[in-house]
């Protein structure tokens, strides 16, 4: 399903939705369940944005200590099934099919009657502006239901506990003022230290690394050139990724592991072609399961991406990163462990998507669209990346990188 029509229908319908649901819920009467003292089961809600569902991690471990017992579910779109799996951080994953209309009203229909027998003592909606998931924790119900106050977005008007939505901090910071709501009290651990399964992973990317030949003592770095069919104006030119691949091989002989969608693949061709150095370069686009691509991030040296989920795939397990960014902010969507790098030539105009405007504004630069990405240099990304993680005593340097 086209992303940028369902947000626009979530836009237009939604809101009428939400409000005379929210009048019929008045003239009923609270319907809230009873209060009970334990909390023994809670949804947790995301629909859109892998990266968005790794920001959650650090959320989901505070809500584990704050309600042991409980268990936790998370309902979000199929394509994030993998992603959920590969962290192994819930109960069950329930998920919704975008693959066609008929199939994403029918599988709606067949989880909200899953989830309604549940009875759920807590329900929290991490979606920052979609009304949708709004209307499903409302048929769903609970004694609780938890989500953004997010201007302009009326979804707060079907929750018991409505949270302001403050754009002035990351959005990690944000989904754990949801998880405070729900009774989470131990401190924001950043970045995420709670996959069980991050030893696993990271065996699993270095055996894929030595099928490709590269060796242990060898320095990776992994390119992400694509942002999906999310607002291809986060992307960088192809030509540069080429362009500072050779700068980092020559300079610092790494290897360098392009990566991207099957779609995306015909971008990472077309940034070897313009490499000088190309055996030191390997095409893995289209080619990696989501756990594989997950256990890649875990053992890479350094990750360099555009504003997508690789970024935060690799903040999650602290991996060095420089995120890329220009009509979306580092500010609230930046890397957030504590070896990251956001570059950012911010324009007049930036950000120019938001919670607010549901991420759908179009670029009206008067240098053209994509200008605030070609704004960012090879030049000042190398020279930023080299003393970031290369130069001596660099703040973000890993333990692989020391004495190179």
């Amino acid at each position: 399903m086209n992303w940028k029509l369902i947000r626009i229908i979530d836009s237009c319908l939604g809101i009428p939705l939400l409000l005379a649901t929210s009048f019929a819920d008045r003239l009923r009467g609270d319907k809230r369940f009873p209060n009970r003292a334990a909390v023994k089961r809670i949804l947790l809600i995301k629909f859109w944005g892998i990266g968005n569902i790794f920001m959650i991690l650090p959320s989901i471990q505070a809500l584990r200590a704050a309600h042991p017992e409980a268990t936790l579910d998370f309902l979000t779109l199929t394509g994030n099934e993998e992603a959920l799996a590969a962290a192994g951080v819930v109960d069950s994953v329930i998920s919704v099919d975008t693959g066609g209309i008929g199939r994403f009203i029918s599988s709606w229909r067949r989880a909200v009657s899953r989830l309604k027998q549940s009875s759920y003592d807590i329900i929290v909606d991490f979606e920052q502006f979609a009304r949708f998931s709004a209307l499903v924790a409302h048929q769903i119900g609970a004694r609780e239901v938890i989500g953004f106050e997010t201007r302009g977005q009326y979804r707060s008007c079907l929750y018991t506990r409505p949270v302001a939505y403050d754009n002035t901090v990351h959005i990690t910071r944000s989904f754990y003022a949801l998880a405070a709501a729900a009774g989470a009290t131990t401190a924001l651990a950043l970045p995420y230290a709670g996959l069980a399964r991050l030893e696993d992973l990271r065996s699993r990317g270095r055996d894929l690394l030595a099928g490709d030949g590269i060796t242990g003592d060898e320095l990776v770095v992994v390119m992400h050139i694509g942002t999906s069919g999310n607002f291809s104006e986060r992307r960088w030119l192809p030509e540069r990724y080429a362009e500072l691949a050779d700068l980092l091989i020559e300079n610092f002989r790494v290897r360098i592991v392009f990566t991207g969608l099957a779609e995306e693949s015909s971008l990472v061709r077309d940034s070897i072609s313009h490499l000088h150095f190309r055996t030191a370069a390997f095409d893995l686009s289209g080619q990696l399961s989501f756990a594989d691509y997950f256990a890649l991030i875990t053992v890479a040296d350094l990750v360099i991406s555009a504003d997508t989920a690789a970024v935060h795939l690799a903040s999650a397990v602290d991996a060095p990163v420089v995120g890329l960014y220009g009509p979306n902010t580092p500010a609230l969507y930046g890397p957030w462990g504590r070896r990251g790098l956001a570059i950012y030539q911010r324009f007049d105009c930036s950000p120019c998507i938001t919670n607010f405007n549901a991420k759908l504004h179009i670029c009206r630069h008067a240098a053209g669209r994509g200008a605030c990405m070609r704004a960012i240099t090879v030049a000042d990304a190398f020279e930023l990346i080299r003393q970031q993680f290369f130069a001596p005593e660099p703040p973000g340097r890993c333990e692989r990188l020391v004495g190179t």
